[in-house]
Formats: structure tokens, sequence, C-alpha cells
């Protein structure tokens, strides 16, 4: 304000002068001193323009106050007055105003007071950091400390936040995209035009910055001109003062300092732009995944919609800054033009070009898109894997998925490698263009640069002034490659955004909803009149993409050769009224469309015809659970607010109390990606749990009860679901497989061929007699007392603490059994004691009238640390050379040293150039010097050898762009993914426990995309600056003495600002990257439960999550593109003062100095203070880069599980087992090092062919059994639990003994010590039906055979045997039938069949059934069960079921007890012990005694 009221004073005081001299004084007439006039009208017009635009910025956002406003138009208008007064000052008088130079001299004081950083960082607003350059604080910051994700914080301008910046975006797209739906219109809406026009004011003065520029680019080589005209002029009547030299000094010095403030606010501010640009893309992305239809889900896979959000997105990171160079690069050839005619010889070359660079933009435009086709193949696929890790380990399928991911892999540095190999040839035009333009320029001038076109003499002035344009060129020229791949790049990942963006939403209105119910009990809440529903549009074919959910019966009446007919609509003709208040079961076989139905109520389907209706809030419960990584009390909250007393009755209800008491930090304890230390029956229950909470009007429950053992499920039954339970004001939907509890329904719905079968009461079905009769009487079962009877609810919240829920997941047990000393079970106590304190404590709970959780364990676990994922590692200090020696290793020695030294030779050609100009002048002056007494030189000599060395600098950088980018870089992005990828499918299953799948990602995708791009770049653009600085530096030394007194300090301030820079711009890029994992691992989560989301209207929640993830991401970014300006503006004012100091050395030496000599020197000292500055950029950009290398290097260097092969048997061993014979002996295991033990001393033996059936609780260890015969789980304390264990990273393991392996026990197979083989030979000689349902996206034969080993007949028999073949046959294609990511277009029945499949394939002796059978009906498992006993009655099988039933035939039964085996025997002398046995009082509760 205060400078504005000066400007105000002095713009009269400029007035009140022109008035005085133009009516007091005459013009005399001698003209004006050009040295003097041009330069200073051209700065003060510069100023004026900078002020005047600046008031218009200000007044276009709104942003500043009006003083400020004022302030900077006063500014503005006082120096447009200036000019005036200057014009007339020398007309009137012999100088310049001394009232203009104070106005400057207060300008500049005022300028650097404004710069000057902030002491305190928490006191800097948003606003301020718009166009800021003051990162102070911070940088020195750095240097005290690491810094942390606190210190960086409200660095994000307002302007680029999320919110304002999607709202701006999304209207105009939105705008744009109704514009172009008439069919009339055959344009589609663009997505790229539409990013221009909603940032078209910020683009404007971006391109202001652009033009403006180039003027004060090439004011140096003219002012250059002038002082080498300056100095030629010595000793001649021309001579001038040595005080105009020193302003030649100053004005080069001023040139370049203003020069390099422009460059970095323009940049700094285009950068801002383009990041806005990237969070609203990012948004737009997120908020429209959670829009998609279901055939849009079809088409676009989790992994393509990450691709989406991580790469094409991310292309806007720098868009409009490279977008705005294609303003800047035709005004700064033009002014080089204007300077130089001749320099249209190497305009018209560059031109002739111009065919081979449209050429490679069509190639590169077209490889581009090839390239992120294949990365989004191969993302999708690695995330599968890797999400299935843990099947993928039982399968022993690593080698399978690995060779898969690399083919895809291979085909992408194919066209990597194309593309290098465009980049060799087309560095004739961005790194060689500079010096063929000079080339062709200078032997245009020496031809016919003379008047009337006669030879023109080559100058000092004339030769370097040039050489200074096209070394100034070279920058702009050399970043057109950058440009063109950055702008090619920009406009593919656009058109893949807006291709996305265009896909089908879903249709509200299929579904009518209301948010009430209907005060009138005889309006349904539901109700669905003549509805058809399908997963794919009506008017489309079956085809691979399509997503049927249970759109088929599991067993038609197709014959085998039938082909398959057009696929009908999933549901037909439903007709359903649920009553507010009324509790209604669906039932039916696998994929009738029991879940289908559900679907289409929460309006997840094609609506075909029909309506629906439904009258209230929903909370859905999938039949596979939806489980978030936080806290299992976050998990259930779903952000509503906590309640106490509401929170205990339903954490009650859905018998979570004992679950919790097993955790290590209560309901505060951290559960991990996908529910991973959750057992399956928990998992289902903290989905119950979420949508009690969520007091809804509407319940619709898929299949949770399918999940929970008999006990279990009547807890929930008697305490949430039933007709008594905490739900039952409410109206609910259950699909089930049960029937058991159907009596107790309001009425029951029997889904059948996508129809509805029969519909009524219970009562009325039954007195039909037709198919649902049928089903209760065949398959209901034979003991119902328990059922019928009514237990007490202390009794049945006993059995939920005692029961066989569901088996433990693997971290499950860990964190289960680590707590159970807690719960007030004691290892010495026998099984019925602990049943009996068990019991006696939750009858305790159960008398009060309002159940509570104790808050005895509750005060306990809150001081525990609950978290399981822990926080991504940052490292301190600088990247070091670890990580860039792992890079050049990588791409081999031998093609570092040869891009080296190729760069060395190039730079050498580069100074010979020179060397020979110079030479050449001085050859020419001394034959015009002796008046022909000396032969004129040879014009065809001077042009050959120019061009000649010319040539040789050509093929010297088309080589080392080959060697770089066409072999050294494939071959280390080929070695480093290769590495990456092998070590993480060996790492133990703990590591992906504990580590967020997003997390992962982001190393095999960000950070090797990194690898793959950006890194080369920096390598090269380091080694070639290097050596040009080296160069350069030496030719200055030698050239001008005096040059190396002062270099030992140029160096030292270098160092000093690379070592502030270094540390605050490493640490803030380990915080980028850190901060990047939250977002891809939350955009993951949310995908998996988009369904959930949409049926609870929980968008808005999960939005706001993701912007604060993306703004918390963007502010990082923004602060490090701030830490770049720091030492961008830093750098090159100290190469400002370079160019002042040398050219005062050249004045003070003028009358010994060679012109030629100085031109040289100058001309190199203006090229390597840029140098200096880009090297010092590029060796730090380079060790950013560098950062992630690190972070791969850190999961590369992880420790392993033990050996894929390793063969330590005697000869009298044979492998794999002819027998099947198992043995325990006192085996203890545990999950990870340092975590308590969920096996202990465990001893039993299984002979061949026996059946075992494994029961116990929730934490008793019996999936950990079945994982320590697969060696999931190491013998603890064992070498390779050692090995194996990232604490004993940079440690020695030692004790390789049979001690040592024995010391947590041994298991054996067939007499053979697990531990002595390989996990390949182990895995593959045992076979597993997993308790999950795995599909891979590919073909169903890809998913029975990955390794291609089976013949199609072996193929369709094991179909067959798992009652899928005629399935199978009725799809396109059979075998060749695409299964959908995650097996979506199958059931989860029909999954676990494809598992079954699998296992019958294998001919294994030993087979494991873990929860085998639990998402079936009752008469499909009554199948498989068949199947088991028959098709592998000469197998050992080990069977983990919660339907005590299927193991109720075995030929014993183990019970697990706290990791300890308690009974072991035959089932019929296990209940003969009646109340003593465990075993036989969980038969007794479920019926089956």
């Amino acid at each position: 304000m205060l400078l504005g009221a000066l400007s105000a004073v002095v713009a009269a005081a400029f007035v009140a002068r022109i008035v005085h001299l133009r009516t007091k004084c005459t013009p005399h007439g001698l003209g004006t001193t050009t040295w003097i006039y041009w330069p200073t009208q051209t700065c003060m017009a510069l100023a004026g323009i900078l002020a005047l635009l600046n008031t218009v910025l200000r007044l276009w956002y709104g942003d500043g106050t009006p003083a400020a406003i004022l302030g900077y138009l006063s500014v503005g208008i006082a120096w447009i007055i200036a000019l005036a007064l200057n014009d007339d000052e020398h007309r009137y008088t012999v100088r310049s105003s001394d009232l203009i130079f104070s106005f400057y001299v207060l300008c500049l004081s005022s300028l650097l007071l404004i710069l000057l950083p902030s002491a305190d960082l928490q006191s800097v607003d948003n606003s301020q950091h718009k166009i800021t350059l003051a990162m102070a604080p911070i940088v020195s910051l750095s240097v005290k400390r690491t810094i942390t994700v606190d210190d960086i914080q409200n660095q994000l301008p307002g302007f680029m936040r999320t919110v304002p910046s999607y709202e701006a975006l999304e209207t105009r797209w939105r705008r744009n995209v109704e514009d172009s739906c008439p069919p009339s219109k055959k344009k589609r809406a663009s997505l790229f035009k539409t990013i221009l026009r909603v940032n078209a004011k910020g683009i404007i003065p971006i391109l202001l910055f652009r033009t403006i520029q180039p003027s004060l680019l090439f004011s140096i080589p003219a002012i250059l001109s002038l002082f080498l005209e300056y100095l030629q002029d010595q000793g001649t009547e021309r001579e001038k003062s040595p005080a105009y030299g020193y302003l030649l000094a100053g004005a080069l010095f001023g040139a370049a300092s203003i020069r390099a403030i422009m460059q970095a606010v323009s940049r700094q501010y285009s950068i801002q732009l383009s990041l806005k640009t990237k969070v609203a893309l990012t948004s737009m992305i997120y908020r429209k995944a959670l829009r998609l239809s279901p055939g849009s889900k079809n088409k676009s896979t989790t992994g393509e919609i990450m691709n989406h959000m991580s790469v094409d997105a991310d292309v806007w990171t720098e868009g409009l800054y490279f977008l705005s160079m294609w303003i800047s690069l035709p005004v700064e050839v033009g002014t080089a033009m204007w300077l130089r005619w001749s320099f249209l010889a190497g305009i018209a070359a560059l031109l002739a070009m111009t065919p081979m660079q449209v050429y490679r933009a069509r190639v590169y435009n077209s490889m581009i898109k090839d390239r992120m086709s294949v990365m989004d193949e191969r993302i999708r696929l690695t995330t599968e894997v890797f999400a299935a890790s843990k099947v993928v380990k039982l399968y022993c399928w690593e080698a399978a998925f690995r060779k898969k991911i690399l083919e895809i892999r291979e085909r992408e540095l194919v066209v990597l490698k194309r593309l290098g190999v465009i980049y060799s040839i087309m560095s004739i035009i961005f790194t060689s263009s500079t010096l063929i333009i000079s080339l062709l320029t200078l032997s245009a001038y020496a031809l016919w640069g003379g008047e009337g076109f006669s030879r023109g003499k080559l100058t000092p002035q004339t030769v370097f002034v040039s050489m200074t344009l096209f070394g100034m060129l070279k920058t702009p020229i050399g970043a057109l490659a950058e440009a063109t791949s950055e702008t090619l790049a920009t406009i593919v990942g656009t058109e893949r955004i807006e291709r996305f963006l265009l896909l089908e939403e879903i249709k509200e209105s299929d579904v009518i909803r209301e948010r009430s119910v209907p005060e009138d009990p005889s309006v349904p809440v539901v109700s669905i009149q003549d509805g058809t529903f399908s997963w794919v549009k009506s008017e489309t074919s079956p085809s691979v993409d399509e997503t049927v959910d249970e759109a088929q019966p599991l067993l038609s009446e197709m014959d085998e050769d039938s082909t398959p007919t057009k696929c009908r609509p999933t549901l037909e003709n439903i007709n359903l009224s649920i009553a507010n208040k009324s509790l209604n079961a669906i039932v039916g076989r696998v994929g009738q469309g029991k879940s289908s139905l559900l679907s289409a109520i929460i309006g997840e389907m094609y609506k075909v015809q029909g309506e629906a209706h439904t009258r209230g809030r929903i909370a859905y419960v999938p039949q596979h659970a939806w489980i978030l990584n936080c806290s299992l009390r976050d998990n259930i909250l779903f952000g509503k607010p906590y309640e106490q007393e509401r929170y205990q009755r339903i954490v009650h209800a859905c018998g979570l109390e004992p679950d919790i008491a097993m955790l290590p930090a209560g309901d505060l304890t951290e559960i991990g990606e996908r529910g991973i230390n959750l057992s399956g029956g928990q998992k289902q229950r903290v989905s119950l749990a979420r949508a009690a909470y969520d007091d809804a009007d509407i319940y619709l429950l898929d299949d949770p009860l399918s999940a929970v053992d008999a006990h279990v499920d009547r807890h929930l039954w008697r305490n949430l679901i039933g007709p008594e339970g905490l739900l039952q004001g409410k109206a609910r939907i259950l699909v089930t497989h049960g029937i058991h509890h159907l009596r107790e329904t309001d009425t029951v719905v029997m889904v059948r061929d996508g129809r509805i079968a029969e519909h009524g009461t219970y009562a009325n079905l039954m007195a039909a007699k037709k198919m649902f009769y049928v089903l209760i009487k065949e398959y209901a079962l034979k003991h119902r007392r328990h059922f019928e009877s009514g237990d007490t609810p202390a009794a049945v919240a006993t059995t939920t603490a005692s029961g066989t829920e569901r088996s433990e997941a693997d971290a499950g047990s860990e964190t289960a059994s680590q707590a159970e000393s807690e719960t007030g079970y004691d290892d010495d106590q026998s099984s019925s004691d602990a049943m009996d304190t068990a019991e006696g404590n939750l009858e305790v709970a159960a008398s009060h009238a309002e159940p509570k959780i104790s808050m005895r364990i509750g005060d306990q676990k809150r001081k525990v640390n609950g978290k399981i994922i822990g926080e991504e590692n940052i490292k301190e200090g600088s990247v070091g050379f670890g990580p860039a020696l792992a890079y050049i290793r990588a791409s081999s020695y031998k093609y570092a040293a040869m891009v080296l030294g190729f760069h060395i030779l190039a730079q050498i050609a580069l100074v010979a150039t020179n060397l020979w100009l110079k030479y050449w002048i001085k050859r020419s002056n001394e034959s015009s010097s002796l008046n022909g007494d000396h032969p004129t030189p040879s014009m065809t000599l001077f042009l050959s050898v120019f061009a000649l060395l010319t040539v040789i600098y050509v093929a010297m950088y088309i080589t080392v762009i080959y060697i770089g980018f066409a072999l050294a870089r494939i071959r280390a992005s080929k070695t480093i993914h290769y590495d990456l990828l092998s070590r993480i499918l060996r790492l133990p299953s703990s590591f992906f426990d504990t580590t967020p799948l997003g997390r992962i990602i982001n190393r095999i995708s960000g950070d090797v995309q990194v690898i793959d791009d950006a890194l080369p770049w920096a390598f090269d653009n380091m080694a070639m600056f290097s050596v040009s600085v080296t160069t350069s530096l030496i030719t200055v030394s030698v050239t001008t003495p005096l040059f190396i007194g002062a270099l030992p300090l140029f160096l030292i301030a270098v160092m000093v600002i690379q070592h502030y820079y270094l540390y605050s711009s490493c640490a803030v890029k380990r915080i980028f990257h850190v901060l990047k994992s939250p977002i891809f691992q939350h955009f993951n989560e949310t995908l998996g439960g988009v369904p959930t989301i949409r049926a609870m209207r929980s968008q808005n929640r999960f939005i706001t999550e993701n912007v604060a993830r993306v703004d918390a991401h963007t502010n990082a970014h923004v602060t490090y593109l701030y830490c770049i300006r720091w030492v961008e503006v830093r750098l090159q004012c100290l190469s400002a003062v370079v160019i002042l100091l040398v050219t005062i050395a050249f004045v003070t030496t003028r009358d010994t100095i060679d012109p030629a000599t100085a031109g040289l020197a100058l001309s190199f000292i203006l090229t390597v203070t840029q140098d200096v500055s880009y090297l010092v950029r590029t060796y730090c950009d380079m060790q950013n880069r560098l950062v992630a290398v690190e972070r791969v290097c850190e999961y590369i260097d992880l420790p392993t599980e033990a050996p894929e092969r390793l063969s330590l048997l005697d000869a009298s061993q044979q492998w794999p087992p002819k027998q099947g014979k198992i043995v325990f002996e006192n085996y203890s295991a545990r999950y990870r090092e340092g975590l308590d033990l969920v096996l202990k001393d465990v001893s039993f033996e299984v002979q061949a062919g026996e059946s075992i059936g494994i029961v116990g609780r929730t934490g008793a260890g019996k999936s950990s059994l079945t994982l320590a015969i697969f060696r999931m789980i190491e013998a603890a304390n064992s070498y390779w639990a050692r090995a194996s264990d990232p604490s004993s990273l940079g440690s020695e393991v030692v004790g390789r003994n049979n001690e040592e392996l024995q010391s947590g026990g041994r298991i054996l197979i067939d007499d053979v010590d697990i531990s002595t083989l390989g996990l390949v030979d182990l895995r593959q000689a045992l076979a597993i039906i997993p308790q999950d349902p795995i599909l891979f996206a590919g073909s169903v034969r890809d998913n029975l055979d990955p390794f291609l080993e089976q013949s199609d007949h072996s193929l369709w028999e094991a179909l067959d045997r798992a009652h899928l073949k005629t399935y199978i046959q009725s799809l396109p294609g059979g075998m060749s039938f695409e299964v959908a990511q995650n097996g979506e277009n199958f059931s989860v029945g029909q999954r676990s069949l494809i598992c079954l499949a699998r296992a019958l394939l294998r001919k294994t002796k030993i087979l494991v059934l873990d929860e085998a059978t639990s998402a079936v009906d009752v008469e499909t498992d009554e199948l498989i069960q068949k199947t088991i006993r028959t098709e592998f009655k000469d197998r050992t099988i080990l069977t983990i079921a919660h339907r005590i039933k299927t193991v109720m035939d075995s030929d014993k039964i183990l019970v697990l007890e706290q990791g300890h085996v308690v009974e072991y025997d035959s089932p019929s002398v296990l209940l003969q012990r009646r109340d003593e046995s465990l075993f036989y009082r969980l038969a007794e509760q479920a019926g089956e005694v």
C-alpha cells in the first residue's frame, strides 16, 4: 500500500517533469544514446506491463485487498509514464532522469522486501503461496532435522484444493456431455477441450508470461553483441569509456536475473494450474467409479480404474506447462530470426525436419496407447495375484502367475524399446538441431552475408553472438522432445479418462426410493411389480464381459453337446411385496438368483421392465463381508457417531463380545485389509453389526448365517435377526441356505431359474406340497430339538464363545491366541473347565438387562497398540549412492560406461567446433590485416571441417540415446521389475497380512513407472550436463585466468545451495511417495464395496475421505515444487552474478584481452552458468527419482520364505508321498517372530487314507494347523522361521542344523520331515479347497490349470465330478469363457465348485478342506460331500467345517483349544464321553446327537 502511494506521487512528478521539458526546453537534435536508451525503455516497459498484469489477475480472481490492487495499478501507471519521460529526457537533455533512477531503486528495494521469507513457517497463509518463491523456513529446517508431514501443512493454495477444482471441471463437463447427447450430434464431448476452457482464465497469464520471456532471453545476446563490439573498438576511433562496459555488464546481470525470476514464477504457476486439473480428474474418476452400471463395471476392472487415477490423471502434473511450450517456442525462434537474418537457413533446416516430426508424433501416439493398454493389463493381473496371495501360495501358482505377468511386461518393454529407437532418431532434431542450425546459419552468412550477397566476414561479434543464440535455443528446441512426448501422453491419458467418464452410469430411476417409511402399515416398504432384471443390457448378447451373478441354474437340463442359447434376463416376472416390520426369507439352490434379487432391490442391476419401489433407508449385508482397514469399532460405526449404549447392545446381539475380548486392543484393534485378522464368521458378524448400527428401515441380508456355526447362527437369530431380535421392528429380507429358521419367518420366497417359484407363509407352502415342501422334507435336520426347544440366552451366549465357528484367518489366529490368556482361560485347565469359565462369565453378562462389554477388558485393551498395519517407512537424509549403483548395475556397467563415453566424445566434438570457429576467425583477421600478403583461407576447408565435426556430434548423440533408451533402460526396467515381482511373490504370507495392497501396488506401478520413464532421462541429463559443465569450466578457465580465482567461490556457493535443496527435496519427495499409497489403498478398498456404499447411501463420506487424502498428497507435491523454485531462482541469480564478474573482468583487462577469446569465453560462460543450474537441478532430480529405486530395493531386500527347491532327503526317502501318513511331533508355531504361539506342542498321527475332522473355537488353531502343513507358517524358532523374519535383515541367521530345524517340533509326511523340502516340492504334493473361493480374471481353463498340464478330457471330467460340466458347457466358449475379475460372473457357490474341480485335478495323497461348503445350499452340499467320499476315498483328508454334520462321518475328530490338542479319537468314542467331551457338546448344540 505504501509503495502504491509513493508510486502515485512519483507519477504526478513524472507528469510535471514532462510538462516542464515540453514547455520550457528545446530539443537538442543529437538523437538518442542507443546503448542506454533502448535497454532502459525495455526494462521500464516490462516493469509496467508486469504491474498492470498483476492488477488484472487480482481483479480477475478476486484476490487481494483493494489497497494492494490500487498499489500495483499505481506502480504500473508510473512506469508507463516513465517511458514517455525517458524519451523526452533523451530528446531534451543528454541523459536519463535522476527521478526515474530513484523510482527504480525504490521499486527494487520494495521487491526485495516482499521476497524476503517469513521466519515463522506457521504464519504463512495459503494465499501467499500462489506465486511464492520463499521456502527458506522449510529448507533451513530440513538441514537441522528430517522434515515430517506436520512441517509442511497448509502449503496448498485454496484454488488448488480438490473440491473447488472438481466442481469447476465437473460442472463444465456435465454441460458439454448434455450438449453432445442429441443423436444429431456425431461428436462426443471432449474432456481435453473442457479442461482448457475451464482453465482459460489461468492459461491467459501463462501465455503472456511465455510471450514476454523470449524478449528477456534474447536481450542477453543483444547486449553481448554490444559488449563484444565495445571490446573490438578498443584502440580505434570508436573506443568508448569503461563506464559503458560496466553498464553493459550490469545490463547482462539485470536481464539474466529478471529472466530467472520470471521463468520461475511462470513455471510455478503453470504447474500449480496443472495440479489443479489433476486433482479434479482424480476426484471425477473416484466419483464415477461409485456410479458405474453393471455393464460398465465389466469394461473397467479395478486395475484399469486404478491406472486411470495413478497414470492417466498423473500426466496432467505438468500438462499445461508443456502445452504452453507450443506458444513460447515459435516466439523464441521468431525473435532469434529477427536478431539474425541468416538464421533463416537454420530454420529452413528445422522446417525440413517437420515431416519426420509429424511421423514421429503419429507413431509415438500409437505407441503410448499400446503401452497404456498393456500397463492396464499388467496392473490388473498383478493386483489380483497380490490380493489373493494366500491362495496363490497354497496352490503353488507363483511361477505360473509370474510367467503371465512377465509376458505382459515383455510386451510393455517391447513398446518402450521402440520408443527408445524413436528417441535416438529424433535426437537429430531435439539434441543436435542447434549445432546443425549453427552450421547452416554460419555457412549461409560466410557465403552470402556481405553486401550484395557477397561473402560475409566472420567476426567474434558475429560468430559468438550467434553461438550464444544457438546455445540459448538448445534448451527450448531440446525441450521440444519432452514437450511432444508429454503433450501426446497428456492427450492419450485424457482420452482414456474421457472414455471412462462417458461409460454408462447406474440409473437411479430404476428403483423409486423414498427415504421415509409409510405410516400406513398396508403399504409395503419394498415392492416389485412385473419386474425383469438383468446383469447385462437386454439388447446385448452374452459375452466375456458379462457379470451375471447367479444368472443360471447350477444343474440345468442341457445335453453336453448342445449349443448355448441366448442369455435371458437373470430375473424374470418378479412380483414381490415386503411389509414393514416383517421377516422374509429367500431360498433356492446355488445360482438361481437369490443374491441377484437383493441386488435388484438396491438398484445394482438393469431394470428391463416393471417397477421397483423402496420406502425407507436400506442397510445391506453382502454375502462376502466387506471390511474396512480401520478399527473394529469404526467398521461398525461406519461414519455414525458413537453411542455407547446402542453400540454395546448391538455388539452383544451380534455375538462379538468374546471376539472383542480376544483382540489385543479390544474393539480399537485395527482390522487389516479385507479383514485379514478376522475369521469368516467374525467378518460376517461385524458386517451385521454395521448394518444394525445404521438403524435403517429395511435390512437386506445376503446369506450372513452361512459363515457361522449352528450355535452362533441361533444366537444371531434370537438376538438380532429373528422375531424377538434387535431388528424385530424392521423389514428384513434374508437370503439363506439354511431351512431350520423358515418356520419362524413371516413369508418365504423360493427362487428357481430366476423366477419366484413359490411365495407365501411357511405353513401355506408346506400345505401346498410343491418344491418347497420336497426341499424341507428331504434335507431338514433329523434332530431339531435344540432349535425348537428354546435355549436360554445364557446358553446361546456360551456357545458363541465355545463353538466351532468358521475357521480363523491367518492373522486372526495370531491376534486371538495372544489375548486368550487375558480372557480367563488357563493353559492348565482342562477343556471343560475352560468351557465352564467362559460360560460363567457370559451368563453374568447376559443376566443384565442391557448387556455391556467388560470394562475391565476394555480398559486394559485401550493401553495396547491394536495396529497391525505399520506406518510406511520414510527414510532420512539423502538417497545416497546405493540406489544409483543398483540402477546402474541393473542397466549393466558396460552400457553405463558407453553412455558416459559417447557423451564425452559428443562434447569434445562440440568444443572442437567452437575452437575451429575461433581459429578460423583468427586466420581471417590475419589475412585481412596483411592486405593480401597472407593467402585467404579456403572456405571449402572451413565448411568441410565444420560439417565433419557436426556430423560426428550428431552421430555421437544418436548412438548415446539409442544405447541409453533402447538398451540400457530396457535392461534396467526388466531386471528391476523382475526382481521386485519375484521377491514379492516369495515373501511370507505375514508380509501381505501387515502391508496394505495399495502400498504394494504403488511400488509395482508408480515407482516402476518412474524407473521406466523419468529415471533414464535423469541419468542421461546428469551425464550430459556433467560433461558439458566440466568442458565449459576448463575452456573458460583457460581463456580467462581471472575466472579461476572466482571458480572456488562459485563452486562452494553451488554446493551450499545444492546441500540445502537436496535435504529438503528428498525429504518432501519421500513424504510425497508415502502419501500416495493411502490414495491407492482407499480407492482399492472403495471399489471392493461399491454395492454396500451405494445401498447405504454413504457415497459422500467416502468422497470426503478421498478428498482429504488427495489434498494431503497434493500439499506435499506443491511443497516439492516450492523447493524446486527455491533452488532454481538462487542458482540462476548466482549464474547472473558470475556473468557480471566475468564481464567486469573483461572490461578491466580490455586492453589485453583478445575479442575472439572473450567471445568464446562469454559464449561458454553463458552456457556453463545455465548448465550448472541445470546440473544441480538434474542431480537433485535424479536423487529424488532414485527414491523410487530406493523404495523398490526396500522390498527386494526383504527376506523370503524357504527356497522353492531344496532336497535334503536321504536315499531311503521318497517324495512325493505315496501313502499320505501325517505325523505332528511336539509341533509349535507362530505367525511372526515375536508373537505368541498359535500352535503349542501339537502331537498326533494321521494314518494313510484316514479322514480327520478338525474342530475348535475361533482362535483355537484349526486353520493354523493346515497352514503349518503347507509351511505357510514355520515351526517356532526354526531356521526358516527366523530367516524369513524382516527383523533378521542384515544379521546372520545361524543354526542351520537338525537340532535347530526341530526346535519347534516337526511335521512328517510319509516319514519325510517337510522342513527339508523346498516349498514347491511340498505344496505341489498337497491339495486344498480354501475357505475363500477365489477366481482370477482369465479363462475357466486358466483357473483350473494355469500350468497347462492337463488334457481337455481331464478338465471336463473334473468339472463333471464337481457338478459343473453342464453349466460350463452352456457358457459361450465353454472352458474358454472369460472369468471376470474376482470371479464376479459366477456365484459364490459356483466358485466353490470350481475350487473343488481344482482339487480333483491334483492327484495328491493329501487333501485339506477349509470350510469348503459354507457358501452352498444343503442340496449342493450333499452332492459335494458325496463327491468327496467317492473321489477322495483313497486320500488322507483333513476337514475344517462349521457344520458338525460334515465331519460326523470322519474316521477321527481332532479338537483344538488354545493351540493345544485336547481330544483326538473317533466320533463314536468322543460321543460316548458325553459331557466330558467338548466334541459331544458341539454336536449336541448342532442337533447331531
